[in-house]
């Protein structure tokens, strides 16, 4: 655990760094590690601890806090986001000052009673209320949705400082705590936008908006570096990639295709003749080789996603599960879907790809069509009248 490190009078970033960390909740991987940032701010009548740390790092975290200043005099906790990475500290240090007021947002207030069963002096705060420190203002910033519904910025006015939760972060852990001296991490803080903030695009342009003509000395993330060199790019980016889709005025369809035999290939062409005799743009891909960020954007972007799948050994095959499970990472409210495929011993996977997008709520205007083997001229015809419905379908929404 490192030492604390001054990042202006008064102000101390006194986080966890995990070098060796390769897997951030099992789930995302983290090529050099990530680091559990909280920040102390003390002003003349009233002492402020923004988040705390990652449970393992807790007794290494009180310590230095305790460095800096007695914990009785520890007056507020504010709590940008509930999440264990950041608010796990916070028992125990409400065990040793029970006195602390915890500063949070009202689902973060819900949030934290079932995550900690001792009982806490909570302060649900409203969108742009203050507290003064002494000498030391924090306005907080309601930014619901990045990337949990409790979440929040929190703004020290007179030292333009935006800590801003998990926003403008990244997994990436250097033993320099600022993005002038850590190197180029690039690509761990655009992927850190894609597994983690793409979903929320139109809570993050609302919340862009709320912060970008804020005077920002620093962007202090509760993950990577702190942003001292010019701290607004990470704010403009943001901004750029979570951009609305462009306008038009066709519906647009992305048709999927897995095809090993090109039996179901064949029946794509003619879905997408159909829907095209719609008005409908079609995109279309093979799952074989496309590319995982332009799939990102063309979910997105689409207003129906039409898959077609092979069985294999009774379900879809891996390339469609693995391009389906981008769906996590995109907001596929109010689109329509469909699915179609050919098999041979069986075909279960149009049933069950179909099943996989009712779950995320696409709404499924024809039944899934599928053939056995290769499809006939008269098949060939049927999948352009199936093309057709869900044009029809998607232009009459």
């Amino acid at each position: 655990m490192a030492g604390p490190i001054e990042i202006k009078p008064g102000v101390t970033w006194l986080g966890a760094r995990h070098p060796e960390l390769r897997i951030f909740d099992e789930l995302f991987p983290t090529r050099h590690g990530s680091s559990y940032n909280s920040y102390l701010v003390r002003g003349t009548s009233k002492t402020a601890l923004i988040d705390t740390v990652k449970a393992p790092y807790t007794e290494a975290f009180i310590e230095n806090l305790s460095s800096l200043v007695p914990l009785e005099q520890i007056d507020l906790v504010v709590v940008n986001h509930t999440e264990p990475d950041h608010s796990g500290a916070l028992g125990r240090l409400l065990e040793l000052n029970p006195e602390i007021e915890v500063y949070c947002t009202r689902p973060g207030e819900n949030f934290l009673k079932q995550l900690f069963e001792q009982p806490m002096k909570t302060h649900p705060v409203a969108e742009g209320e203050e507290i003064d420190l002494g000498g030391r203002t924090l306005r907080f910033i309601l930014a619901p949705s990045l990337h949990w519904p409790d979440t929040m910025f929190t703004y020290l006015v007179e030292d333009a400082i935006l800590f801003s939760c998990d926003a403008f972060g990244s997994h990436y852990c250097s033993d320099k705590l600022y993005n002038d001296e850590a190197g180029d991490f690039t690509a761990e803080f655009e992927q850190y936008f894609d597994t983690i903030m793409r979903p929320f695009k139109e809570k993050i342009r609302e919340a862009v908006a709320k912060v970008e003509g804020l005077p920002i000395e620093l962007v202090c993330p509760s993950h990577g570096p702190v942003l001292r060199s010019h701290p607004k790019a990470a704010i403009a980016r943001y901004k750029e990639l979570a951009a609305a889709p462009p306008a038009s005025a066709a519906k647009r369809a992305l048709v999927l295709t897995l095809s090993p035999h090109g039996n179901t290939r064949q029946m794509a062409r003619s879905v997408a003749a159909g829907l095209q005799a719609q008005g409908v743009e079609v995109a279309e891909y093979s799952l074989i080789d496309a590319d995982t960020q332009v799939l990102r954007s063309e979910l997105e972007r689409c207003d129906a996603l039409v898959v077609g799948t092979p069985t294999i050994n009774r379900d879809a095959p891996p390339p469609v599960w693995n391009a389906l499970s981008l769906l996590s990472s995109v907001t596929p409210k109010g689109k329509l879907g469909a699915v179609f495929g050919s098999f041979g011993w069986s075909g279960e996977a149009v049933n069950l790809v179909e099943e996989r997008l009712k779950g995320l709520k696409y709404s499924l205007p024809v039944p899934g069509l599928t053939y056995r083997f290769k499809p006939t001229d008269h098949d060939i015809q049927e999948c352009r009248d199936f093309g057709e419905q869900v044009g029809k379908a998607l232009t009459q929404a």
